[in-house]
């Protein structure tokens, strides 16, 4: 992929990380999946334009599942093509949690790994509620109490329509949820450029 470079399970020297992430929760009820897209500051602007792009008449924001299977794979090989990054969090054997359990554990592990792997200090969050957003900043503020993350890492809640860049987590965490449910072909375009970690539920 051109312009970026990576190396997994170590910072990557010179290059400052924008993590931008989203949740889903498949229909199937017992997985739960929080998809991070990363991308160097020199990027930022021309790939807001480039997703702007991808908008359909009258829609706000670019979202997985109000696009076709045509749509969706125009979607994927478009972001293919782009210099960025994607780390999916995949919690299996959840069903009798909370989703905010589930939420809670996903970003808990992921927090720590976009500090750790690719020194990121700024992550933006797709806004929910007021309330869940701060229970978000809750957790962070306990990790960094706990000292796994230091206080340079960051968290802001962006309503999706107004973040570009956060489309590209939601398409990521689209198209594994369709390659779950059985309709493959997609998904596998993005191989090369997404890293997948799973964690049990049962933790």
């Amino acid at each position: 992929m051109r312009g970026v470079g990576r190396k997994r399970g170590a910072i990557l020297v010179g290059m400052t990380w924008h993590a931008y992430l989203d949740e889903s929760e498949p229909a199937t009820g017992g997985t739960y999946v929080l998809a991070c897209s990363l991308v160097v500051t020199d990027h930022l602007e021309g790939l807001r334009s480039r997703l702007s792009a991808l908008r359909l008449p009258g829609e706000q924001k670019v979202h997985w599942y109000e696009r076709s299977r045509g749509q969706r794979r125009l979607l994927v090989e478009t972001i293919a093509a782009m210099p960025a990054i994607h780390h999916i969090l995949v919690r299996d054997d959840c069903g009798d949690e909370s989703s905010e359990r589930r939420r809670r554990k996903c970003l808990e592990r992921m927090l720590w790994n976009l500090e750790h792997s690719y020194g990121v200090e700024s992550v933006v969050v797709e806004a929910r509620q007021a309330r869940q957003n701060v229970k978000d900043r809750h957790l962070l503020d306990s990790m960094r109490a706990r000292r796994d993350v230091s206080s340079r890492l960051r968290i802001a809640h962006v309503p999706g329509w107004e973040e570009p860049l956060l489309w590209l987590p939601d398409i990521i965490a689209g198209a594994f949820g369709d390659d779950r449910r059985k309709m493959p072909g997609i998904f596998s375009m993005l191989g090369p450029i997404v890293e997948l970690e799973s964690i049990s539920g049962l933790k």
